[in-house]
């Protein structure tokens, strides 16, 4: 499945035009039709494409789930169009409303986990692929806190998708500490359920690193990694 989705994505078929059969694809991949037809019911399921009996399978990308976009960024499929900064302006959105439900229905053991991720967090200093994961921790922890389960669901596989890319942001001893400064005055606001700070800190916290991304892309710079982040293939 790793070569079929980049393989019917790069070819540009338009939304509900004919793909290759699954004899074709089987052909093409040197793969037994019992393995495109497993391949294709995954992507069937997340919505990429539609199987129609006598007919054949139809692209249908613009209807994909939301569990595919995890999907394109573990295979090193790029999203299609905008839908990078779409996702992250979607995360954004639920962030911000999260953190001001989460000043009103926090309770001790919210703050509990929270405080322990911190803790954690600076004995994990100079690891960055540990550090990516705690960050997850920190942010869906406080979507936690809204005791709304739909929504952890929702933001958790938008940290999911950027595990590889955090830990390159992470590689950076000075943006550890950093991060971590601005995530202890978060979770300040967030015990004293002062939710107007908690959402202005919130909202500066994700924009510079939004900003870092923005302008890796502008320049066309390389993202440094020190030494302690682990390569990535």
């Amino acid at each position: 499945m790793a070569e079929l989705v980049p393989f019917l994505l790069s070819r540009g078929y338009a939304p509900n035009e004919r793909a290759p059969s699954e004899r074709e694809l089987a052909e093409l991949f040197g793969a037994s039709r019992t393995q495109v037809r497993e391949a294709l019911s995954v992507l069937e399921t997340l919505r990429l494409i539609e199987r129609r009996p006598k007919s054949g399978v139809y692209m249908t990308v613009e209807s994909a789930s939301i569990e595919a976009l995890r999907l394109f960024t573990e295979i090193g499929v790029p999203l299609p169009g905008d839908e990078g900064g779409q996702a992250a302006e979607v995360r954004r959105i639920q962030e911000l409303e999260a953190i001001r439900l989460a000043c009103r229905r926090h309770r001790d053991d919210d703050v509990d986990a929270l405080l322990r991720c911190l803790d954690d967090w600076e004995g994990a200093l100079d690891d960055a692929t540990r550090i990516a994961e705690l960050d997850r921790v920190f942010h869906c922890g406080i979507v936690r806190a809204t005791q709304n389960t739909v929504l952890l669901r929702l933001v958790n596989l938008f940290y999911l998708m950027t595990e590889q890319r955090r830990a390159v942001y992470f590689g950076s001893r000075a943006r550890q500490e950093q991060s971590l400064r601005e995530h202890r005055e978060i979770l300040d606001a967030l015990v004293a359920r002062d939710s107007d700070r908690a959402v202005r800190l919130l909202d500066a916290h994700m924009s510079s690193a939004d900003s870092y991304w923005r302008d890796l892309m502008t320049t066309g710079l390389r993202p440094e990694v020190s030494a302690s982040t682990p390569a990535r293939g």
